[in-house]
This record gives C-alpha cells, structure tokens and sequence, in this order.
C-alpha cells in the first residue's frame, strides 16, 4: 500500500476534515475525477470503503480475493436470487477485477441518447476528446495475436466457420505474462486499472486518499456546505468502528449504479427518479466440453468477442447480444457448473478441457434500487421477455459455434442442465424461462438508477449530472446513463468522468 493512502482501518479518523471537493467512490468515475481535480489545484478527498490492494497482496486464492475485492464477498444478488450482481470493493473499483476489455461507447449510442433523451454534452462529437483521453489514461492497445489463448482461439475458429464477425478486443494490459487470475486481481500490477494510473496523479497533484472508509449519507445537499457521514472500518472491511464526519463545498458520488443510488435514498436526497430505471446487463456463462486440453485458464481469459448479433437500435440503443471468451479460476468454475457432489468433482476433473463464453445481451431499465435492512441496498430486478429471447437465440449461436469448433457438447448451467450435442439439440434452449435461482445469471456493467435527463420529470440528474433538488450534489458514473453504454463500460465511464469534471466551475 502506499504511503500516501490513509487506512483508516489502522489511522484514527481525522478530527477535523474539509475540502472543497469529497469524491465517493474511487472506481473509474471517482479516480478520473479526483485526479483532473487535482490537477487543477483544487482540494479534493477521495473516500472508499474498501482496501487497497496491489502486486502481491493480490494473493490469487479465491477465497481471500472474492471476500476482500468484491462487494458483499462476490455474494450480492438480486433480491430474488436470480441475478449474481459483481460489484468491486478497493481502490480502484471494479477495473480490479474486471477482465480489462477496452470497449468505447457506440457511436449510435450517443446518437440514441441526444435523439431520444435530449442530453447535450455527450455527443460524439463532443466526447471525442474525453474517449481519446480515456483511452490513454487506460494505456490501451490491441492484445496481440500471441497472447490469445486457445479458448479464445476456438471461439473466433467456430465463427469464422460459421461467417460470423467477431473481433480481438483492445485491453489495458501492460506487461502481462498469461497468469489468468484477471477476476480475482493482478499481481503483477500489468493492468492499468484507476489504482496504477488516476490514483497516483491525484496523490501527486495533492488529493487526500482514504480506504476503510464507508459513507452512511450526506446531509445538507441544499446548503452551501455539505456533511459527509463517515464509518471508518477494520483490516477485512467486516465491521465499522468510528464515526467521522467531513464538510465539503462539492460532492460528487461515483460508487455505482447500485452504490450512488442507494447513498442518496438513504441520504434522502433527490426526486422519485432516483432509485428507478436500473440496468444489470445480465450474462449468462456457458461451457463448451473438447476431447482436447483447452487449458482455458491460461493467459488472457477474454480477448475474443463475436459482434454479428450486437446491433444498435433506433428506441434502445445498444442491443441484441455478443459473445465473449472468459475462463475463471476452479473455485468460481465450479460454483457455475450444474453439479454437485461426485458429478460436480466428476466434471470439474474435465477442467483442462472447458472452453467457456459469457452471451451479453443489453436490456432496458428492468428494476430499481430500495433501502433494505441494516443499511443495505435491496437490488430488485425483472427480466423481460425480449431478454429471455435474445439470451435464447445467444446460447444457440454459441452452441453453432462451439460445436463447429469441435466441441463435444456445450453445456448451459440451468436446473436440470442442458446438455447441447448437435444442431438437433438447439430446440431444447426454446424452453428455458430463466426462473429465479434456476440459471447462474451475473451482472458486471450495471447502469442507471440517477438517469441523466434535460427535465426534473424524467430523471434524477441533470446532464452536468447534479442530482436534481440538490446544490453541487452530483453523480459522475454509469447511474447516469439512460439506457446501455456499451458491453463494457470501464471506457464509457471514464470518458463520460472527464466530460462531466471538465464541466465543473
């Protein structure tokens, strides 16, 4: 950990704090913002109620990593138990333990949101100098023909026998050697996630960095200066210990879809907006089974992406579905594989041999965020039946693609498992309902929930991102968004942060 960093699991909380500018949430959109901040000259603190964690306290155990990197231990849900909502919780946020795609926002998305939502500001245009930026502060650069894996080499084989377009992902990786434990964290320091690059700029122009330190809410969102309501916790984050307070003139919120919007209900900030028009994008893993070694937790897990049915639509924006390589480590494996006892250690022996794909499919502002027991967010979500479709027709590509690949059989995790052997089979995915707690569905790139709108009546922020009713209360991440950004919104994010921040007077 850095020096600069203050732990407030091992520091006594300031008596005395103030700035001009408190940041919460240290992911994309707070980093981004803490850093230009800075580099402005202003006063800004960054809190964030996680850890920070970097090279080798970044251990690749499952265990340890899923309970110290992720938000409620990789356990939140929705409150039906369908949707496995991955959330990350450290210095950096969710680029921690993302799989480092580089994906911009579509074109014909920012086309979609000034069409159909009237926002200015966030067209292509305009953002243009903010994605190029972002896509420097990401260090992106394409991942080389060398470094795609097997897996992921299967995967554009079987499309490009089937015609289908795909593409090798950009990425944020610099000097990666292939160790494969991109989800749970990179020892290596390779990805250039907010922790390596926005965090340290911020610190060097003179930001204030706390972890171990969990917001309860804000009060006086109308008055000049604000009160921040602070919990400093322990060295595992499990319980918080003294309260602190800090008094700020600005405070930009930026703990995600689920995390901003939940901080202003309970803070009891904004109009009924806030709260609604959630996202979750949920992704369904499949495993395809190969007579072969794949040895698909070997290098980059995902690089490869099948783009033919991924579309832009005229009153959605982004929409269909695509297809992504991924491989995890044996302990979240085997949590997605339909089985248990002797056929779960059965099939899991098979490890070396799975080749598996997430089928991302965009959706529409599904469910809401509500203030639940102890302080804890209550995720409530309904599927659509046009997401249903889509994720049918995705498991069917993908089995086409799979099986044109060589696969033996393609397995889609649902109770009981659906074993997928040759096109006769594909019918069968027809009848899958997605019932709650019956398929492993997950949720990386959570939107909405503070829509960004032109009118109090239609959302709950305004395109500057101040929440409505509030005086320099703002929102800077993807609960902005009103509808999907992208597949992945690690770029999105950060370039919308730069055109808000820029913003700021």
């Amino acid at each position: 950990m850095s020096d600069d960093v203050v732990d407030l699991s091992a520091t006594a909380p300031p008596a005395q704090l103030t700035t001009e500018y408190c940041i919460i949430g240290s992911g994309p959109a707070g980093a981004t913002a803490a850093r230009l901040l800075a580099e402005r000259g202003r006063d800004v603190v960054l809190l964030e109620e996680g850890g920070d964690f970097t090279g080798r306290a970044l251990t690749q155990r499952d265990g340890a990593m899923y309970d110290q990197l992720y938000m409620d231990r990789g356990g939140r849900t929705t409150e039906d138990m369908s949707i496995a909502v991955l959330q990350g919780r450290a210095l950096g946020g969710g680029a921690v333990i993302n799989a480092s795609d580089v994906v911009p926002i579509p074109p014909a998305v920012l086309e979609h949101w000034s069409r159909r939502f009237g926002i200015p500001g966030l067209s292509e245009a305009e953002l243009a100098p903010h994605a190029r930026a972002a896509l420097e502060d990401l260090r992106a650069n394409p991942i080389r023909e060398d470094q795609l894996n097997l897996a992921n080499r299967l995967l554009r084989e079987g499309a490009q026998k089937l015609g289908l377009r795909g593409e090798v992902m950009d990425h944020n990786r610099q000097g990666c050697i292939g160790l494969g434990t991109c989800l749970i964290g990179c020892p290596m320091n390779a990805k250039q996630s907010p922790r390596l690059v926005a965090i340290p700029a911020a610190l060097a122009a003179g930001a204030r960095v706390f972890v171990r330190a969990r917001v309860e809410r804000v009060t006086g969102a109308q008055r000049e200066d604000k009160t921040v309501v602070c919990r400093a916790l322990d060295a595992k984050g499990y319980h918080a210990g003294a309260r602190f307070e800090l008094r700020a003139k600005t405070v930009i919120v930026a703990a995600s879809a689920v995390g901003s919007a939940h901080l202003l209900l309970q803070s009891g900030i904004g109009n009924p907006h806030v709260g609604r028009n959630l996202m979750l994008q949920p992704q369904l893993p499949i495993t395809a089974i190969f007579e072969r070694e794949v040895d698909a937790f070997r290098g980059i897990p995902q690089a490869y992406a099948v783009t033919e049915h991924e579309t832009a639509d005229a009153e959605r924006g982004l929409w269909g579905f695509r297809i992504e390589a991924i491989m995890g480590t044996p302990g979240i494996v085997s949590t997605l594989l339909p089985w248990i006892g002797a056929e779960g250690k059965a099939r899991m022996s098979r490890y070396r041999h799975i080749a598996a794909s997430l089928l991302l499919v965009p959706d529409e502002p599904s469910g809401e965020i509500r203030r639940g027991p102890g302080g804890r967010p209550i995720v409530r979500y309904t599927q659509r039946d046009n997401h249903r479709a889509r994720l049918r027709e995705a498991i069917k590509v993908a089995t086409r693609i799979y099986l044109a690949a060589g696969a033996r059989e393609v397995v889609v995790p649902c109770h009981p498992p659906l074993l997928l052997r040759s096109e006769a089979d594909l019918s069968s995915a027809d009848a899958l309902d997605f019932a709650p707690a019956t398929v492993p569905l997950l949720s990386a790139h959570q939107q909405g929930t503070v829509r960004f709108s032109t009118s109090r009546s239609q959302g709950g922020a305004d395109p500057d991102g101040q929440v409505w009713g509030t005086k320099r209360v703002y929102v800077f991440d993807s609960s902005g968004y009103p509808s999907s950004a992208s597949s992945h919104t690690m770029a999105p994010i950060i370039t919308t942060a730069r055109a808000l921040t820029a913003r700021l007077s």
